[in-house]
């Protein structure tokens, strides 16, 4: 989306979302409800999806409430695919994968990832590329297919790379992007693999500001951990222990770690590093129990179940597996929710299609109504006064010639005072259909003008080539033998024409092509009647 397409009002509401975003200012729920309906008032989907989207992701980066978040996710969905907002659509895609995922369903996840991909397609968004290819390598690693998952988190990697240095979030993406693949070697036990990412890292921490980032310090000191557990440097294991604690202790931000804090705890475990897992989990278990979201609440119960069972811990193991046992029966509905919640979105996309298919057939049937002439089938003259405008200026652009012939069947109101209107508005549209079928050909189309008159183009022809159609034209009128007794016993329906032709200069209107084939068809006309050899059909160039 251009935010430049939009009046200074609203880019000034656009910009001050994007930087209270930045800050994590809770007073952007006050600018977005603005943002909306300003959007409404435009009538603009695309601007209208841009505002629920950023409500979703405030509701989520707040943990102000899930329902909300969906609510607007959804909203924003509809108000994209109205408004064809693909980039957008993408990322509202991508928000629904994380959201499934946070939440333990990884097939939903895995879907709306597809789907996404699918449609950012042709855009060549190399931030989009890189944010679904870390999230598809996320989702494998939940399931612990780590192989898949280090191929497409790394291929993520690249595409970032491919991004613009000076965006806000580059730095923030790439080094989220090295932690992932890292942490996924150092949980298959690669321990060079974990501390090429860690190299990595660390280049960027001496060129940017990048680790004072909260979004990014935790999980560096996750990795760190990770490395020195692996290479049995216990001293390291200590100071970045002691780090992470206080940083934990500092963040308000734990459910954006809480995957990365699981899988560090169980690391820590198998190493049989307690006292570390015990010092989180005292940190964690509090914050986690003060939000709604199940998912959450049921990794902080696994860590201690494992925890409390590492130190022989029976009662307390029991008393976790009772808890979780309640979390499993809540989690369930709220996967069930998600479900629910996926299929209502599969279905408002299909009938949204359906519905888009069905504008589009009768936008199309408008047009053709519009521009189509009802009598006789062929464009009419509205079609016609927005085509040779085009094909005179591509005329003049590539050097070729542009001719018009000008055509009316010769005394028809006489046919239609002796036949009557109906037998006029047959033959007019047997004539019709002998037009058509002869500029039924590469650079000629034909319109009815209005009432028994028709008009012709030719593009690029030589006089020759549109003498011969002219030629053709009037043997096919021969040939329909309609009765005309104005022309004279045994008379029947013919056609007159009058041709400009000619390789138009650059003041060249398409009204002087129109007037000079007039001017030839009135040539043509006066000299029916008179004696001597007549000629149906005359051709001259622009004076």
């Amino acid at each position: 989306m251009n935010i430049q397409n939009y009046d200074s009002k609203t880019v000034e509401l656009i910009e001050k979302v994007f930087e209270q975003k930045r800050l994590m200012d809770e007073d952007i729920f006050n600018t977005l409800p603005v943002l909306l309906e300003r959007a409404q008032e435009l009538e603009d989907y695309t601007l209208q999806g841009f505002a629920h989207f950023h409500i979703a992701d405030a509701y989520f980066a707040f943990e102000k409430g899930y329902k909300k978040f969906r609510e607007n996710l959804a909203r924003c969905i509809y108000c994209f695919n109205l408004g064809g907002e693909k980039e957008l659509l993408t990322r509202a895609y991508n928000f629904v994968a994380i959201d499934a995922l946070n939440n333990g369903s990884f097939d939903v996840a895995y879907f709306y990832l597809m789907n996404a991909m699918q449609t950012c397609e042709g855009t060549e968004n190399n931030y989009l590329l890189s944010m679904l290819n870390h999230n598809i390598g996320q989702v494998f690693a939940r399931m612990h297919s780590f192989d898949k998952a280090v191929g497409y988190v790394r291929l993520g990697t690249e595409f970032q790379l491919l991004c613009p240095a000076d965006d806000f979030y580059y730095y923030q993406n790439l080094t989220n992007g090295y932690f992932s693949e890292g942490v996924i070697h150092a949980l298959m036990g690669n321990v060079e693999g974990a501390k090429a990412a860690d190299r990595e890292i660390a280049r960027l921490e001496n060129e940017t500001d990048v680790s004072n980032n909260p979004s990014v310090f935790i999980p560096i000191i996750l990795l760190r951990i990770m490395i020195a557990i692996l290479e049995g440097d216990e001293e390291e294991y200590e100071v970045k222990s002691r780090e992470l604690i206080e940083k934990l202790r500092e963040s308000h931000r734990i459910y954006d770690f809480i995957t990365d804090i699981e899988d560090l705890c169980n690391f820590l475990l198998e190493k049989n590093h307690m006292d570390t897992v015990g010092e989180i989990l005292s940190i964690i278990k509090d914050t986690v129990a003060d939000t709604d979201v199940v998912q959450m609440q049921k990794i902080v119960s696994s860590i201690e179940v494992a925890y409390y069972d590492k130190l022989g811990d029976a009662e307390k193991v029991n008393e976790c597996l009772r808890e979780q046992y309640h979390l499993s029966k809540q989690q369930q509905m709220e996967q069930n929710r998600i479900y629910q919640y996926s299929i209502d979105l599969i279905n408002s996309m299909d009938e949204q299609r359906k519905e888009q298919e069905r504008v589009r057939l009768e936008n199309e049937y408008l047009q053709s109504q519009v521009q189509t002439d009802p009598l006789t089938g062929i464009p009419n003259r509205f079609m016609l006064d927005s085509t040779i405008p085009q094909f005179l200026e591509e005329a003049k652009k590539e050097g070729k010639s542009f001719a018009v012939s000008l055509m009316d069947i010769d005394k028809f109101k006489q046919y239609n005072d002796t036949y009557g209107h109906l037998d006029g508005d047959i033959c007019l549209q047997k004539v019709a259909k002998a037009i058509e079928k002869v500029s039924d050909r590469p650079g000629v189309s034909c319109a009815r003008y209005g009432g028994d008159e028709f008009i012709m183009l030719y593009c690029n022809k030589t006089d020759e080539e549109i003498m011969k159609i002219a030629a053709e034209l009037k043997e096919e009128i021969k040939a329909l033998n309609i009765p005309h007794s104005a022309m004279g016993e045994g008379g029947c329906v013919s056609l007159s024409q009058g041709i400009c032709n000619d390789i138009p200069r650059s003041e060249h209107k398409h009204g002087d092509y129109l007037n000079e084939a007039d001017n030839a068809l009135y040539v043509v006309k006066k000299r029916m009647d008179s004696p001597g050899k007549k000629e149906t059909f005359r051709l001259v160039h622009l004076p």
